[in-house]
């Protein structure tokens, strides 16, 4: 497993680079062209909002962004997004009493080891680039961004129903809600008296923990016409955090890399 996340890391570092690489090269050759290449029909958008959701490797989010130009062909880019992350390790499952027996049907399944869920709010700034524009009636722009900025992880108590100790017979009124507490013997690892999830109802005494959010991406705008905006995005993020974060009873860490695509709708304003 550690040799995994070695590679892994390796891959994602080599694609960072890459990318990198691409937007300096980009972004120059964008410069260099933009007075002398501009179409005749282009337009200079002010500014532009957009709205969606990406799918990644380890979760998902919901994220905005907006722009404000003062080039035809470069752009200041604003981010704001909230996501859910999944830990590699984390595993849904059914307790031994799921299925049915004397404490009936449906207990919810559960993550085993899992003492927290992290949610993160982030907030950033960058520049977005046009590299090809669309025709005049149909076609793709392109667009090469990056951003970075501020990360907030929220932890939320993950909590069980167990069978609590000593009782070594119970009935479903007995059952407890219980979350990890570090040194205490309360059953949450227990997997004999595990009956499930208790819901994401309970446990709202939230943590918080600061971070750092970069992101590489492109964007493949598919909109009929320049105002509109509707996009598809694909990319690389990573969250840096100044410890572990305790997702799981073990195995946690502070750097969470992962690809995303996502989709994206919205306006622009015309100058």
């Amino acid at each position: 497993m550690q040799f995994s996340v070695i590679i892994l890391m390796k891959n994602s570092c080599k694609i960072f680079l890459f990318l990198i690489c691409s937007f300096a090269f980009f972004s120059l050759h964008a410069q260099r062209r933009e007075a002398s290449n501009l179409n005749r029909d282009s337009v200079l958008y002010k500014s532009s909002w957009a709205a969606g959701g990406r799918l990644k490797s380890d979760g998902f989010s919901l994220n905005a962004e907006f722009t404000k130009s003062k080039r035809y062909k470069r752009s200041i880019l604003f981010q704001v997004q909230f996501a859910y992350f999944l830990h590699p390790k984390q595993a849904r499952q059914s307790s031994r009493y799921g299925g049915g027996g004397f404490f009936g049907d449906g207990f919810k399944s559960f993550v085993y080891g899992k003492q927290n869920t992290l949610f993160a709010l982030y907030g950033g700034a960058g520049q977005k680039f046009l590299v090809a524009e669309k025709g005049k009636r149909h076609g793709v722009q392109i667009f090469l961004q990056y951003a970075a900025g501020l990360n907030i992880g929220i932890l939320k108590p993950y909590y069980l129903k167990v069978i609590p100790k000593p009782l070594t017979t119970a009935t479903e009124d007995d059952l407890v809600d219980v979350t990890y507490e570090e040194g205490v013997d309360n059953s949450f690892l227990d997997y004999d008296r595990i009956v499930g999830a208790s819901g994401f109802g309970k446990g709202w005494k939230l943590k918080f923990l600061p971070g750092l959010h970069l992101e590489l991406g492109m964007q493949f705008d598919f909109g009929e016409n320049d105002s509109f905006i509707k996009t598809l995005e694909v990319g690389i993020a990573s969250d840096f955090y100044y410890k572990k974060v305790p997702v799981m009873v073990d195995n946690n860490k502070f750097i969470y890399p992962s690809a995303f695509v996502g989709f994206l709708f919205g306006k622009r304003k015309e100058k």
